[in-house]
């Protein structure tokens, strides 16, 4: 069986750009959008093993597209997310982590370390659409329980 290719949702296109190519450099075939809505409409024709997204993203958030994911059918419904973010003003602490700890596999705050990073990539998609959840710790990463 093919392995699926990794979606990454980032509107920064440095950011974007540098995960694309450091999952490529380490044998993952990877797609990078820099809008939730074009994640979207990925999603409606392509199928991944593993959606990365950034959470504050103008128009379209990260939010959204996790709705949009967890809301659609299944294969799409139980793909893994990681979704990353950097805080900022318009994400309240406590409501909003709450949220995404709800909905994503793994939750990473920017800055975070690509090793931290591979290694869960490779965790998640090894783990495929199982209901199961990663646990380890690290400062900057919540992990989902």
């Amino acid at each position: 069986m093919a392995r699926l290719p990794i979606l990454i949702v980032d509107d920064n296109e440095f950011i974007r750009a540098s995960m694309v190519k450091f999952l490529e450099n380490n044998g993952y075939i990877v797609v990078g959008v820099g809008h939730a809505q074009d994640a979207m409409d990925e999603l409606r024709n392509h199928e991944y093993g593993l959606i990365i997204t950034d959470i504050l993203m103008p128009e379209t958030d990260g939010f959204e597209l996790i709705d949009f994911i967890r809301g659609y059918e299944e294969p799409l419904k139980s793909t893994p997310i990681i979704a990353i973010t950097g805080g900022g003003r318009s994400l309240n602490a406590n409501a909003s982590m709450e949220t995404l700890e709800d909905k994503a596999n793994l939750v990473l705050r920017k800055p975070f370390n690509k090793k931290i990073l591979l290694n869960n990539v490779a965790e998640l998609i090894k783990k495929g659409a199982s209901d199961e959840q990663i646990n380890h710790n690290a400062d900057n990463i919540i992990f989902v329980e």
